[in-house]
C-alpha cells in the first residue's frame, strides 16, 4: 500500500543485513495514553505503551533509603517512593548496602505482579551516542559496533578521566564526528556531577524516567527515516529538544494532521495480530505463541503444502521463515525469561545449525538481552530474553476474561478513537457510543480524552453501557 505521508526510501537498510532494523517511529498520543510504533519496511516490530499509573520507571534514577537487608535472599530492600520497595542484588552492587542508609539507585526493571522494580547502584546517563556508566570505568562498545570504532573513541576521549566512570558506544557512535563524540561525553559527565548535587531527601526522584518518545527516538536514530507524530504539542516539545543538537534528526519528525495514523499505516491490524495465539508464515506455516507463568512455548506448524520440493526443503525452509518472524514477535510482544521453540523436525545436521544461526541472527537487534541457548537433545531450541516490564498482553488484555480479550482500559482508548475519527468526518454533529459497561466506565474515568472527545465533537456526546456488546465491539453513530 502506497501512503503520500511515507517518503520513498532508496537508501534503506537491507532487512537480511541488519533484521528488523527500524527505519520509521508512529506516534499516537491520547492525554491518557501513548503509542509509539516502531516500524521495520512497514512491519510493527514494538509498541511502547504508556496510560497514566503505569508508566514505566526503567531508566528513573532516585536518591532511596535502604529499608532492609537479605543475606539469605541475597538483596537489599530500597524506599524508592513507590508502592513497592525496589529490590537491589547484593552479588551485583558495587558495595554492601547498610540499612537505614540512603542509597543513589537506578530503575532497571519495572514492578511485575507481587515483585518490586529491580535496581541498580551503578546508574547510567544515556545519550544519542555515549552511555555514561557511573561506576564502571573503562570504555566498552555496543555488540553491533565494529571494534575499530572502540578503538578510535578510545583517541577521542583519551584526555576524559575514565579511572571511576566510564562509556559505552552506541552503534550510532560510528557515525559521529570527533567533536560530536567528545562534546557528548563532558555534556554527560557534567549532567552527572549536577545531579550528585541535588538535594539530600531520601527517597527522592532525581533523575525521571525518560520520555517514550524521545528513547525511542534516541535508540534508533542510525536506521530511522522519518517520525511521524499526530499531536502538533508533542511535535513541537520533540522538534525544541532535537533542534540544537541533532538537527538532522528534528528534520525527520513530521506532523500527521488527520486522525487514525495507526489504521492508516495498517498498524491497528498488526497490534491485534500480536495479541493473538497464531501467527500465519507466508509459506503455509503457522506459529502458536502460548505466554504461560514459568515459560513461553511457540510451536511451528506446517498449515498446508509449503510450496513445491521435498518435504526435507521444505521443513527447512519454513523453519528458516518461522526464526525470522518469531524474533520479531518476541520484541512485539515483550515476551520475557524462558522461550521454547518447537520447530519443524529436520534430519539434516546442516540444517539445524543454520536454523540456530539464522535465529541469532534475527535476534541480533534485540534491544533486550536475548540469548539463543541451542538445540535440546529433544530438538527444541531454548531461549532467554531479559525481562524488564509487564508483556505487551499483560498490558492489553483482561488477565480475568475467559478467553482473550481487551482489558477496560484498552477497550476505552480503542473507543475513543473511533469517537475522534467520526466526529472528524462530521464535526458539530451528535455522536452516540454503544459499548460494554467496563469500557464506558474506563471511558468516563479517563477525565482528560473525556474532556478532548467532548471538545471535538462539538455537540453532544452520549456513551451508553451496553452489555449485550462483547469486549471487542462498540457501536459510534452520529445523530
Amino acid at each position: 500500500m502506497n501512503h503520500p505521508d511515507r517518503p520513498e526510501r532508496p537508501d534503506r537498510p537491507a532487512a537480511k543485513a541488519n533484521p528488523w532494523a527500524i527505519d520509521e517511529i508512529l506516534v499516537d498520543r491520547l492525554p491518557d495514553e501513548t503509542r509509539v510504533a516502531l516500524l521495520s519496511q512497514t512491519r510493527l516490530v514494538e509498541l511502547r505503551l504508556v496510560r497514566p499509573g503505569d508508566h514505566s520507571l526503567v531508566g528513573a534514577i532516585y536518591r532511596g533509603r535502604v529499608a532492609a537487608v537479605r543475606r539469605e535472599q541475597s538483596a537489599a530492600f530500597v524506599d524508592i517512593g513507590q508502592a513497592k520497595a525496589g529490590f537491589l542484588s547484593l552479588r551485583r552492587a558495587a558495595k554492601p548496602p547498610v540499612e537505614g542508609s540512603a542509597l543513589v539507585v537506578q530503575v532497571t526493571k519495572d514492578a511485575v505482579d507481587e515483585k518490586g522494580p529491580g535496581l541498580t547502584d551503578r546508574p547510567t546517563m544515556v545519550g544519542r551516542f555515549l552511555t555514561l556508566r557511573v561506576g564502571s570505568p573503562g570504555l566498552d562498545r555496543s555488540r553491533r559496533l565494529d571494534p575499530e570504532a572502540l578503538e578510535h573513541a578510545a583517541t577521542v576521549l583519551g584526555a576524559l578521566d575514565l579511572a571511576q566512570d566510564g562509556f559505552l558506544l552506541h552503534p550510532a557512535a560510528a557515525d559521529a564526528s570527533d567533536d560530536e563524540l567528545l562534546a557528548e561525553a563532558r555534556s554527560l559527565a557534567d549532567a552527572w556531577a549536577g545531579l550528585r548535587d541535588l538535594g539530600r531527601t531520601a527517597p527522592s526522584v532525581m533523575k525521571p524516567a525518560p520520555d517514550p518518545v524521545m528513547r525511542a527516538i534516541q535508540d534508533h536514530a542510525r536506521t530511522l527515516q522519518s517520525v511521524l507524530i499526530d499531536s502538533a504539542e508533542t511535535l513541537a516539545v520533540l522538534k525544541a529538544e532535537l533542534e540544537p543538537v541533532a538537527p538532522a534528526l528534528a528534520a525527520k519528525l513530521r506532523h500527521h494532521q488527520t486522525n487514525g495514523l495507526f489504521a492508516r499505516h495498517d498498524v491497528e491490524g498488526q497490534i491485534a495480530d500480536a495479541l493473538a495465539s497464531r501467527v500465519l508464515l507466508r509459506r503455509g506455516g503457522e506459529i502458536f505463541i502460548d505466554e504461560l507463568e514459568a515459560l513461553t512455548v511457540v510451536d511451528v506448524d506446517m498449515a498446508a503444502q509449503a510450496g513445491p520440493g521435498n518435504q526435507a526443503d521444505n521443513a527447512f525452509q519454513v523453519n528458516q521463515e518461522a526464526a525470522l518472524e518469531i524474533a520479531r514477535q518476541l520484541r512485539l510482544r515483550d515476551i520475557g525469561g524462558v522461550v521454547v521453540i518447537d520447530f519443524l523436525r529436520m534430519a539434516s545436521a546442516d540444517h539445524r545449525r543454520r536454523l540456530v544461526d539464522a535465529l541469532r541472527r534475527a535476534c541480533s537487534n534485540d534491544p533486550q538481552q536475548i540469548d539463543v541457548l541451542g538445540l535440546t537433545p529433544a530438538g527444541l531450541v531454548e531461549v532467554t530474553r531479559k525481562r524488564l516490564r509487564p508483556s505487551l498482553a499483560h498490558l492489553m488484555l483482561d488477565a480475568h476474561a475467559a478467553r482473550r480479550a481487551p482489558s477496560p482500559a484498552t477497550q476505552a482508548m480503542t473507543l475513543a478513537r473511533t469517537i475522534l475519527r467520526q466526529a472528524a468526518a462530521a464535526p458539530g454533529r451528535p455522536v452516540k457510543a454503544r459499548a460494554a459497561p467496563a469500557a464506558i466506565k474506563a471511558l468516563e474515568s479517563a477525565k482528560e480524552t473525556l474532556a478532548l472527545l467532548r471538545a471535538r465533537v462539538g455537540a453532544t456526546l452520549t456513551l451508553v453501557g451496553d452489555p449485550t456488546l462483547p469486549a471487542d465491539r462498540s457501536d459510534v453513530s452520529q445523530g
